[in-house]
């Protein structure tokens, strides 16, 4: 593309600005895979954190007070993950909490979560925050059985949908 100078002299396009364009472009199609890819990294209903297959190499250890849900109201208990992952089980994401703008009503079922006087038990209804299921689920490998991608971005390797 040219140019046409008031002197009547022609001068090409430079070259900077159709990388400039390129780079607007990759940004704009960037931002956009983004913003529709948010709304899969958190939890949702029906999403497992399975703890039943082998942990990561590079999993994080992490314990979380959590409330029980029991027919007298909540109590307080621990899910710890390296206990969670030895024991195996899962958590599945049944609603929003009710209440609560950043919290999930789970269901766990399989061996204790934590030792001592703290574990939830073998099968309980919990209230966890959204933050504590994400760390849960990276511990765990990602969301799902087969584990979705904890990154949608650059896709899904297990070839999941993630």
């Amino acid at each position: 593309m040219r140019t046409r100078r008031n002197n009547g002299t022609t001068t090409p396009t430079p070259l900077w600005a159709f990388g400039l364009v390129l780079l607007l472009g990759v940004a704009m199609v960037s931002m956009v895979r983004l913003a529709m890819a948010a709304n899969r990294w958190g939890p949702g209903v029906g999403d497992i954190i399975n703890f039943g297959g082998p942990r990561p190499t590079l999993a994080p250890l992490v314990r979380f007070a959590v409330d029980r849900l029991t027919p007298g109201g909540t109590e307080r208990c621990r899910l710890d993950s390296a206990m969670l992952a030895r024991a195996g089980g899962s958590l599945i994401v049944e609603s929003a909490a009710p209440g609560q703008r950043d919290g999930y009503r789970v269901h766990w079922a399989g061996g204790p979560t934590s030792a001592g006087a703290t574990d939830c038990g073998r099968e309980a209804d919990l209230v966890i925050s959204a933050n504590a299921l994400g760390s849960l689920a990276t511990a765990a490998g990602g969301f799902g059985v087969g584990h979705r991608s904890m990154l949608p971005l650059l896709g899904d390797p297990l070839g999941n949908g993630g």
